[in-house]
């Protein structure tokens, strides 16, 4: 027989920022007995532990600190590293949602006795009618993080809890700001957590020093139209920081074994077939698969339909899809799968 509810213990990923501590209350309010857990990932996660340790006590639970920097280095970090170096555009977040927040974490949090793993994330967890799991997006449309989540598996869903899922941001930050949980100036959480300061170049660029060489922005016939310090830094699609005249310029592709940047007008881009590969699949798939899918984070979607070799294809072309990036395809609001843009 399933336990009461106020029986069930929930570890809660716990950063002190809004997300984590509304979710954090909102399991308090439905009953559980919530531990909080606080991820050391770098060096510098003291001061994120510290202010998560002091949030903890203000809703009275116990706080856990987990010390998953070497997996973060290994599994993050050099992963992110070595796709820039070879052309790939990486998503760092999908990365460690599925390796260590409900991974190693949520591993632990399960070692401790706990019966589920929470986080702050937007997104929602149904059933169908055979009792399987499927993972919907969040009812803010503006904060969703399903595209984040898709490659997390099945098993892995079946022990975690979203308590934020059919709740809004801005009731959340009110509600947690009004009690004084986090202060009132406090600040959006940042996507990469790890450069806190300059950018994703800069910190590729310091772990490998070669990849910060000039070469040559040349247009689809080979003409060159300037410079730039380093192909690893441009991705398909990208329209800023490009510095060329008779624009706009858009990257179309880039070049490792050359260093070269090439670019195109609006009108001369557009991919309608893509590979992926490491297809992650939380429905049963009938092929071929008909769908909308994003392969970039708040884009809009546009209809495809995924083939069992890997094979997808749009409707309507995308001005771009950068290797490296996730693809994910939706039933509506229900995530389907995803894979790796090859």
């Amino acid at each position: 027989m399933k336990k009461a509810r106020k029986e069930q213990k929930v570890g809660i990923g716990l950063s002190g920022g809004t997300d984590s501590t509304a979710a954090a209350m909102l399991l308090l309010e439905d009953g559980y007995d919530v531990v909080g857990y606080t991820m050391l990932t770098t060096d510098d996660s003291a001061a994120v532990a510290a202010k998560a340790a002091a949030v903890a006590a203000k809703l009275g639970i116990e706080h856990r600190t987990v010390d998953l920097r070497e997996s973060f280095t290994c599994n993050v970090l050099d992963a992110l590293v070595e796709g820039y170096a070879n052309g790939l555009t990486p998503s760092p977040c999908v990365l460690c949602n599925r390796k260590l927040k409900f991974g190693a974490l949520r591993e632990r949090m399960l070692a401790d006795g706990c019966d589920f793993a929470a986080t702050g994330h937007y997104a929602r967890l149904t059933r169908d009618d055979d009792g399987r799991i499927q993972l919907r997006r969040g009812f803010d449309k503006t904060k969703d993080q399903s595209y984040f989540l898709a490659q997390l598996t099945a098993q892995q869903l079946e022990t975690v809890l979203f308590p934020l899922g059919d709740r809004q941001k801005s009731e959340l930050k009110e509600m947690v700001k009004s009690l004084g949980l986090v202060p009132k100036e406090e600040a959006e959480s940042q996507d990469l957590c790890f450069v806190p300061n300059g950018g994703i170049g800069d910190f590729v660029a310091e772990r490998r020093p070669a990849l910060r060489r000039c070469g040559w922005i040349v247009d689809t016939n080979g003409k060159r139209l300037g410079r730039h310090d380093g192909a690893f830094q441009y991705t398909p699609g990208q329209r800023r920081g490009l510095g060329l005249g008779g624009g706009p310029w858009f990257v179309m592709r880039t070049d490792m074994a050359t260093n070269t940047v090439v670019v195109a007008h609006r009108e001369e881009l557009g991919v309608k077939t893509l590979r992926v590969n490491g297809m992650n699949w939380l429905t049963e798939p009938r092929w071929p698969v008909a769908c909308v899918a994003q392969v970039r984070y708040l884009m809009k979607p546009r209809e495809a339909t995924v083939h069992p070799d890997g094979t997808v294809a749009f409707t309507e072309p995308l001005e771009a899809a950068p290797p490296g990036q996730l693809c994910v395809f939706y039933d509506g609001d229900q995530v389907l799968g995803s894979g790796w843009i090859a």
